[in-house]
């Protein structure tokens, strides 16, 4: 993961909790990071039986924040006949609702991450995630038209710190490394073939990735 000082800017679990997830709404909220943001991009695929599903972006790499094509990613292999959507942004990060007084897995809008590490960078208010010396947030939604994509996020740094309390330094994060854990090429292919249509040429059959590269030769 990466301190939100250290940010770019640029745009399956064992776990027990129950998830909290941040629910946007116009108007205000206040919130207060906790920890460190998980950077991710993911496909939005439709499955066998007609849902839609999310899956990451395997040639995005989190360490860097940057597109590598030289990474394997099934995703790729498609025929944009089939399949020519772009992954979208889909960091997270923990963080106190402070309206609703509880913990909060957060997926984040790509204007509010920006900003959020703007205000990170800038000396005169540091990584919002610090412990002693970060600061609250407000997330402002605001409706700029009647569609439903007609919507303009932005943010409200507080000028003071706002130290977490001891009961808030206690607090049990959601493990995002292993709610959002990251698949291998073979893993994503996989679930793909069998989930998918978008490889039926090899639906039926056991996916040998060295077979496939033989294929390829």
């Amino acid at each position: 993961m990466v301190s939100w000082d250290k940010a770019s800017g640029r745009t399956g679990s064992n776990q027990r909790q129950e998830i909290k997830r941040l629910k946007y709404k116009d108007g205000n909220i206040k919130v207060r990071l906790l920890g460190d943001v998980l950077p991710r991009y993911s496909y939005w695929v439709t499955t066998n039986e007609g849902g839609r599903r999310s899956i990451e972006c395997l040639s995005f790499d989190r360490d860097t924040e940057t597109f590598n094509d030289t990474l394997p990613d099934p995703m790729k292999e498609i025929d944009p006949d089939l399949y020519d959507e772009k992954p979208s942004f889909d960091y997270a990060c923990n963080l106190i609702n402070r309206d609703a007084k509880e913990l909060n897995l957060c997926g984040l809008k790509a204007t509010v991450y920006k900003e959020i590490v703007a205000h990170a960078i800038d000396p005169d208010f540091g990584n919002p995630a610090d412990p002693d010396n970060g600061y609250d947030i407000t997330i402002t939604r605001e409706k700029t038209g009647p569609l439903p994509q007609n919507v303009k996020y932005s943010i409200r740094a507080g000028r003071n710190a706002t130290p977490l309390t001891t009961e808030e330094k206690e607090l049990e994060l959601y493990d995002l490394n292993s709610l959002f854990k990251r698949p291998t090429y073979d893993e994503q292919k996989e679930w793909l073939i069998k989930n998918t249509s978008y490889f039926l040429d090899q639906a039926g059959s056991e996916f040998d990735p060295a077979e496939k590269s033989d294929d390829l030769d």
